[in-house]
């Protein structure tokens, strides 16, 4: 028969290693868990700063319309900031979010494009104009004026989402 000094041996080491592999298991989920807290930490701050960059342009964008005589960033340096920044954040970034970015932006550049070459510049005025016949950009800038604020509402609420920790 085993000695009672071998089998104290056996079950001491039998206790030290499930106690090894008890801790090497809970550092794991601890590691798992503080990525994880990361990870989301700077997918808010992601989501956070394109949304204040596309809200500045949008901003922007009217101010330059309403104001046209001001001082505003060239639009093409605002376009370029933009995309930079999708590209510094797309690892937090997900592909539908960066869809939705570079679609709001391209919607106000096609806005802005056609408010500026005059689309309702070719109309005439005056209170005696009665014609249901529209000018013919009115209908590229309303579809486009319709998906940007589709777009911004779901940027929004992504971004809420992601706040709130409702969303990954």
């Amino acid at each position: 028969m085993v000695s009672d000094a071998v089998m104290v041996g056996v079950l001491t080491f039998i206790g030290t290693a499930l106690a090894t592999g008890a801790g090497f298991w809970q550092w794991q989920r601890t590691q798992a868990r503080e990525a994880r807290a990361t990870y989301r930490a700077q997918r808010v701050d992601g989501l956070r700063e394109v949304w204040e960059a596309l809200s500045s342009f949008e901003e922007a964008q009217r101010m330059s319309m309403a104001h046209p005589d001001a001082a505003t960033e060239p639009e093409a340096g605002r376009l370029a900031q933009i995309n930079l920044l999708l590209l510094r954040r797309s690892p937090f970034l997900r592909s539908d979010e960066q869809e939705w970015a570079q679609a709001f932006t391209q919607c106000l550049t096609e806005i802005d494009a056609l408010l500026r070459a005059g689309v309702n510049e070719d109309r005439p005025t005056g209170w005696w104009v009665r014609s249901i016949e529209l000018p013919p950009g009115t209908h590229v800038a309303s579809t486009a004026a319709y998906q940007l604020r589709t777009l911004r509402r779901k940027l929004g609420e992504r971004y809420a989402a992601v706040t709130k920790g409702e969303h990954e």
